[in-house]
């Protein structure tokens, strides 16, 4: 009698990649979906345009027409960027005073357990989180994993490292990070995304990695028995992300006591201090304006995610995950979850700080190309999200619609794009006052218009700079908001004493060229506009910013690397 045949074992490579979209989560048919007219010629962010060719350059011309009018509107936009700002100085202040008070309480004990359903809850609440990545360097990989292995309830974590396809030695990475994280979570996989796997329109980049690895995850949760809606939050963050030790156990307590938890989204302050002080100078303006700009404007008046974000599994199941055919995938998920729900999502804080990686090579080059192509790609971005937004408008109800394009215009369009340009343009009109007078008075006389004499133009021209100035004022408040930040780092042991400190010199210096760095950034957002109202959804695409000058500053050894895996050990039985 012949034996029977032997059952053919797995591959190497299988058994490093079993974690996939399978059943009703490998369905993907909405996005599947071909349409005839993807690179249409008419697109809602045109009208973005009106800030590159009507606001920005008013002030250069408008005065030769109505010199009132052109003196009304420099201040009136001067002033009002002052005081945008200062609403993001003083919300940002507020957070921080918040972060403050609660930096070294607990939270665990702090859910209620008074009922049989909510001693469930506390039980078994358990937090997925999400780290897609491409081809940075395993000690950045390894770092910010190395920060979830901290945690205070890393027992409850189950982590999923979701790699594209073409990463470079993508099974020997994914095989290192097995062994060496087995243990230190509830579960732990990774996944590998196929290119293209929602179908052809689908670009690269995180949103689609995010998609296929979120639904890969919760397709084994369901395998598990695991996928328990009610007590299950998912956070999705980059490669670069450093965590307070504390960030889980908050978001637990929050989302088991707010009662709005399956209908908000939760966002940590992000802080850049990954060697930011070893950054050029407007790599830093930028990294601390954007810190503030999270604590100051998009977390407050719940404009949208940024990087690093959490919120319950149900609403990204309800919002069917991520938009494989967008590039922002913070942005655009705040979107979807807007769909879901017919109404504004509530974007609640984290008072933990979270370390996020600021653009960064190894020249002086590579720094400023990285700058201005990851400062390029998320203006390019924000355009076709709001694209997406419009043409997705009848799925919100009216209010949410008005409220939420409003402030999207306002901060992606004027604070952005257009405050510094604005005054820049202001700024070189002063200059050109003599050399267009002549000008001024012969249009003034066939109009009526009166020309402003010697002492009204030198009052606008005081008005206009003293914005300046008080603008330089609220700059020395965002400086000292990185301060505050690092000393919590410091506290927390995020980062060593010291390592992101700055001299006094380095800080007069970029605080200096503040208001430069800000003009250059604005600059490269007025390209981006041209660029994506040209080419469409042709330039639409996420490449990933590079992370090799994360890991030069600070090489992770491999001996330290193996005494972290045993931080939040867990028993043979609730290994991945």
């Amino acid at each position: 009698m012949s034996q029977p045949a032997a059952q053919k074992q797995p591959s190497w490579w299988q058994r490093i990649f079993t974690t996939a979209p399978r059943g009703q989560y490998a369905v993907d048919e909405k996005q599947q979906v071909v349409k005839e007219n993807e690179y249409i010629i008419m697109r809602w962010n045109l009208l973005f345009l009106i800030f590159d060719f009507i606001i920005i350059p008013l002030p250069l011309w408008i005065d030769i027409f109505c010199p009132i009018f052109a003196a009304i509107y420099g201040l009136f936009v001067g002033w009002l960027g002052a005081f945008l700002l200062t609403v993001c100085a003083v919300r940002s202040l507020q957070a921080n005073f918040l972060m403050k008070r609660v930096v070294d309480d607990t939270w665990e004990d702090k859910i209620p357990r008074n009922t049989e359903e909510e001693r469930r809850l506390a039980d078994n609440v358990q937090h997925l989180v999400m780290m897609c990545g491409y081809k940075e360097p395993m000690e950045v990989i390894c770092q910010s994993i190395d920060s979830l292995a901290a945690q205070s309830v890393a027992h409850r974590l189950i982590v999923v490292i979701g790699l594209e396809e073409g990463t470079p030695d993508v099974a020997e990475k994914a095989a290192r990070l097995k062994e060496r994280y087995a243990r230190s979570f509830k579960r732990f996989h990774v996944t590998k995304h196929p290119k293209q796997w929602a179908g052809g329109r689908e670009i690269r980049g995180k949103c689609s990695n995010a998609n296929y690895t979120m639904r890969a995850a919760v397709t084994r949760l369901e395998e598990y028995g695991d996928l328990d809606l009610s007590c299950t939050t998912a956070t999705s963050c980059d490669t670069d992300s450093i965590f307070a030790p504390r960030y889980f156990e908050n978001l637990g307590y929050q989302f088991l006591t707010s009662p709005k938890a399956k209908e908000v989204v939760w966002q940590a302050p992000l802080y850049y201090n990954h060697f930011l002080n070893e950054r050029p100078f407007y790599v830093r303006a930028i990294g601390i304006m954007r810190a503030a700009y999270m604590l100051g404007f998009l977390i407050p008046f719940n404009i949208n995610t940024m990087s690093i974000f959490s919120f319950s599994l149900d609403l990204c199941i309800k919002g069917e995950f991520f938009h494989a055919h967008y590039q922002m995938d913070d942005i655009i998920y705040t979107l979807t979850c807007m769909q879901a729900l017919q109404k504004r999502v509530e974007i609640l804080m984290i008072p933990m700080p979270v370390i996020s990686g600021p653009t960064s090579g190894t020249s002086q080059w590579e720094e400023f190309s990285e700058w201005f192509r990851q400062s390029e790609r998320w203006t390019i971005g924000a355009c076709e999200v709001f694209h997406y937004f419009v043409v997705k408008r009848r799925r919100y109800n009216c209010s949410a619609a008005m409220s939420y394009g409003t402030w999207f215009v306002i901060y992606y369009g004027f604070i952005l794009c257009s405050l510094t340009l604005t005054g820049l343009a202001g700024f070189i009109n002063y200059a050109l006052i003599g050399a267009k007078r002549d000008t001024i008075d012969r249009m003034g006389q066939s109009t009526g218009q009166l020309p402003l004499d010697d002492a009204a133009n030198y009052g606008v021209m005081i008005a206009g700079f003293s914005s300046l100035a008080w603008t330089y004022l609220v700059f020395l408040i965002f400086f000292y908001l990185d301060r505050e930040g690092c000393k919590l780092i410091y506290h927390l042991k995020m980062k060593p004493q010291g390592a992101e400190d700055s001299t006094f010199c380095q800080n007069l210096k970029d605080w200096i060229l503040m208001w430069p760095s800000l003009v250059m950034y604005s600059m490269v957002s007025y390209w981006a506009i041209l660029k994506v109202a040209w080419y469409g959804k042709k330039v639409c695409g996420h490449d990933p910013s590079s992370k090799e000058g994360l890991k030069g500053a600070q090489q992770i050894s491999e001996d330290s690397a193996d005494a972290s895996t045993a931080v939040g050990n867990v028993s043979e039985a609730s290994r991945a």
